[in-house]
């Protein structure tokens, strides 16, 4: 199944390989599960964000149009992901510029939570963007989930501003 697929990372969990892919248009299904389930936990834990509404196999097909995406497995499992792009003027606004590197929809299954699997994706893409010759890695984060804002703070990015998009506002962050 991930045999043809371009490896970019692996380690060595207790119950097997855990391996990061750059993912093709052939892992929408898994992508689009991933993206489901964290966004029916976010629903679950009131959490305004994604709905499960939002990830349907023809919007996230879209997204190998216009960014890269990467999905984690484990033993073949899809465990997490992320998506890359070279611009995101709709976010960072006046402060868009192409020399980062903007991850968004950062994801990881709820059973796998608390294993420093988000961690490790995000040193991956961090490690992507730079051998791509880019700054740094820019992300954004909802301004009203305090505990994901400490994440990625703990994590050492800086805040670098705030966008107010209308139907939610974001906390803009860079490392």
């Amino acid at each position: 199944m991930l045999d043809n697929l371009e490896l970019i990372k692996q380690r060595e969990e207790q119950e097997g390989m855990l391996v990061l892919v750059k993912a093709t248009p052939d892992e929408t299904n898994d992508i689009v599960f991933l993206l489901k389930e964290a966004a029916e936990w976010m629903v679950a834990s009131e959490l305004k964000h994604w709905t499960p509404d939002m990830f349907t196999p023809e919007s996230v097909r879209s997204y190998f149009d216009d960014r890269e995406v990467y999905a984690a497995y484990l033993n073949q499992e899809p465990v997490g992901m992320f998506t890359l792009q070279g611009s995101d003027p709709s976010y960072w606004g006046p402060l868009n510029d192409d020399q980062y590197g903007y991850l968004h929809r950062l994801t990881v299954r709820q059973a796998f939570r608390k294993r420093g699997i988000s961690e490790w994706l995000l040193e991956a893409a961090e490690e992507i963007v730079l051998s791509q010759g880019k700054k740094a890695l820019r992300l954004d984060c909802i301004t009203h989930s305090p505990k994901l804002n400490a994440f990625y703070q703990g994590l050492g990015f800086k805040h670098q501003g705030v966008t107010d998009m209308g139907v939610r506002v974001v906390n803009l962050y860079e490392r």
